[in-house]
């Protein structure tokens, strides 16, 4: 086993240290050392472990902005997530440009800091799987204008935010069109698949009968569906979406958990992951048998 550049063998000291940095990194040791076993030499881009115990290697910095998009807090250092998760984000926002010209770009908050691990402003966010978007809000005129934090939703979709100061700022109204947009952009791009797309109750609701009545294709009514979720406990997410992201097939291999489910459309991947071809059944057996010798009772 490497660490770095340091070789391991499999004693036990070797296990006690894997205990040890697995404690420091909130990792079960199984994890820290799937990942130390399979890792290469060059860095490759890994998002390891739990979303609230893991961490992020050779992670993907979102720029400042790009289409359709800001950053919330610019020359934050938590900009950083798996390259597919930030590609993700790069073609929701720009999806949902092209889909509504003209609006104001969403605004993307925090996502991981460089390597991961714990996070100052939140439990979760620990292995570049997550990222806050603030909701596209209109005005009473119905112009769209920027997000904010400050803004908290209910079914409604009205609301009024509170600003540092005690100062209550203008009306505000929830973004349909646009924020449909993006929930659909994100649950349909098979790519960097998605676990939950937190948010409250009533927003959901309000998406949800949104989407009834605008959407054609039924695939995303039902991913949405069960992607769309308030959180158990905590932050009920009225005031933005948390998006997660799942582990991908690479990512799992090495260390990658996904505490929550794998949905029904996600379940290829999960249990077949790609090698570079079709994966059917057949072609299955055919690697299956392809490492055996020409023994015909298959002793290696």
């Amino acid at each position: 086993m490497i660490i770095g550049n340091v070789r391991l063998s499999e004693s036990g000291s070797s296990r006690r240290l894997l205990r040890k940095l697995g404690a420091c990194l909130g990792l079960p040791v199984l994890s820290l050392s799937i990942s130390c076993g399979l890792a290469p030499r060059a860095r490759e881009a890994a998002s390891v472990g739990y979303a609230s115990r893991g961490y992020l290697a050779a992670g993907a910095a979102l720029p400042e902005h790009g289409s359709g998009y800001v950053r919330g807090r610019p020359g934050d250092d938590t900009r950083w997530a798996a390259p597919l998760a930030k590609d993700a984000l790069e073609r929701a926002a720009a999806a949902v440009a092209r889909a509504l010209p003209g609006g104001a770009p969403l605004v993307v908050g925090d996502l991981s800091a460089r390597t991961g691990g714990q996070h100052a402003r939140h439990g979760s966010h620990r292995s570049g799987r997550d990222a806050d978007l603030m909701f596209y809000v209109v005005d009473a005129a119905g112009r769209s204008v920027r997000g904010s934090g400050y803004y908290a939703f209910d079914q409604l979709g009205a609301t009024s935010a509170h600003v540092p100061g005690g100062r209550l700022a203008a009306l505000a109204l929830f973004d349909d069109a646009r924020n449909w947009a993006l929930v659909r952009a994100l649950i349909m791009d098979d790519e960097a698949p998605v676990t939950w797309i937190f948010c409250a109750d009533g927003i959901k609701a309000r998406l949800l009968s949104y989407a009834a009545l605008t959407e054609r294709d039924p695939r995303a009514l039902v991913r949405a569906a069960y992607v769309l979720h308030q959180p158990t406990s905590g932050n009920p997410h009225r005031d933005h979406f948390h998006v997660r992201f799942a582990c991908t097939a690479r990512e799992r291999a090495l260390g990658c958990l996904d505490a929550g489910p794998i949905w029904p459309w996600q379940r290829l991947d999960h249990e077949k992951p790609e090698r570079g071809g079709t994966d059917d059944d057949r072609t299955l057996v055919e690697a299956l048998l392809s490492d055996r010798t020409d023994d015909p009772d298959g002793r290696r």
